[in-house]
């Protein structure tokens, strides 16, 4: 009866672990596996840097072009925390900087820090929309047990999460 109980509990907590993975749509791969326009533009825009990796990514689980993503992890003049999204065919998405929260700019931490008097920010990333322009704080809020998500502008207005583009999902995880 032990054993079966065990069993049972290892098959729920598998389900369950497997089931809250979002990111199922996104995986890592070798360079070799980048379309050679992607490189390139990630070197025309981005030539200082270290790639450090690269994944790829089926928006709704689609495998055709419009559908897939191509996602350089990489650092710049030596600092970590930088990211780039390509079409196949080169075209750039968006690219993200990690920022410390020492370094938000202040009238966007003290937007924050009034909307969430509760939460302490870990940190931020500053994310550039290209079509259309768009430029986004995604800060990362923590209490005692919870994790949040806010995204400001940068004059430090709170953007609604229902008109963000639907690639900032991958970056909130």
């Amino acid at each position: 009866m032990r054993k079966i109980f065990t069993l049972l509990l290892s098959i729920i907590f598998t389900t369950f672990v497997n089931s809250q993975d979002v990111n199922d749509n996104v995986r890592f791969i070798p360079q070799s596996q980048v379309p050679q326009s992607v490189l390139d533009r990630q070197e025309e825009l981005f030539p200082t840097n270290f790639i450090s990796e690269w994944q790829v990514q089926e928006m709704d689980g689609m495998q055709d072009a419009q559908n897939i993503r191509y996602i350089a992890k990489f650092e710049e003049d030596g600092r970590p925390g930088f990211s780039a999204s390509y079409l196949p065919n080169g075209i750039l998405i968006f690219n993200s900087e990690f920022m410390p929260s020492e370094i938000i700019p202040a009238e966007v931490r003290l937007k924050v820090d009034s909307d969430y008097k509760d939460y302490t920010i870990r940190h931020a990333d500053f994310i550039t929309f290209y079509n259309p322009k768009r430029e986004i704080y995604m800060i990362k809020l923590l209490d005692d047990i919870n994790v949040r998500y806010a995204f400001y502008n940068t004059a430090g207005n709170k953007i609604p999460k229902d008109s963000l583009p639907e690639e900032i999902v991958l970056l909130m995880n």
